[in-house]
């Protein structure tokens, strides 16, 4: 996440972003304009796309806000034109349900384009929500943030859901990556960092030091979000 932050006085810019990247050897990162998140999602997304033009080793993720849209297909279809591979929402800090209606509205065009979605399942009950709103969704459908708090009930959809995948930066449960991939295989399971919020070092040693195999490490680090960023 890239820019200023209503409740964190942290450095967030690119330049830190990218500095951050190769302190770590980090290739390539999906990456958000936090205007598109808590401001307006249309200044947001061209302030990422202006972030990965100056950065090409950003992939621009782009947002709706689903209480404030009122576009149709032909929109959602002229982001992927853009450069957009990854939609992400925020329902937690935009205040939406992931039953909403107008949630729903926009995975309906999205559908279209069978574009990989990204959403935060950090509170108790959606994960179990998000699988109901996408459980005929054509694309992959990655669970973010998700915790302690809410692991067994996205391994409970995961195991309903083939296309649902798990992102790992709020995930420091002990051997959990192993639990994950011996119920759903390490191939839904993609990593993230949080940063500049999280620290990068400990998000990767997370992994590291798994149980996973060498190869389901090397996928969960990169392979299996190139797979699914190539695919869209």
């Amino acid at each position: 996440m890239i820019g200023m932050h209503p409740t964190h006085k942290l450095d967030m810019t690119v330049e830190r972003v990218v500095r951050e990247m190769d302190a770590f050897r980090v290739a390539s990162c999906v990456a958000i304009s936090t205007i598109s998140v808590f401001h307006d999602h249309a200044l947001g997304n061209a302030a990422t796309l202006e972030a990965a033009k100056s950065a090409p080793r950003l992939i621009p993720a782009a947002t709706i806000n689903p209480k404030r849209y009122l576009g149709v297909s032909a929109d959602v279809a002229a982001m992927r034109e853009q450069g957009f591979r990854i939609f992400r929402f925020f329902p937690d800090e935009q205040a939406w349900p992931a039953d909403s209606p107008a949630f729903a509205q926009v995975l309906k065009q999205l559908a279209e384009i069978k574009a990989p979605v990204m959403i935060d399942a950090a509170e108790p009950g959606e994960p179990g929500c998000i699988a109901r709103a996408v459980s005929d969704y054509p694309a992959p459908v990655i669970l973010s943030a998700v915790s302690l708090e809410t692991l067994a009930e996205a391994l409970a959809a995961m195991a309903g859901l083939p296309n649902l995948v798990i992102e790992t930066h709020e995930l420091r449960v002990p051997d959990a990556l192993s639990l994950i991939a011996e119920r759903v295989g390490a191939e839904r399971i993609v990593f993230g960092s949080g940063a500049p919020r999280r620290s990068v070092a400990g998000a990767l040693q997370y992994v590291y030091s798994s149980d996973l195999s060498d190869g389901d490490k090397r996928n969960v680090l990169g392979g299996n979000i190139k797979r699914i960023l190539e695919a869209a």
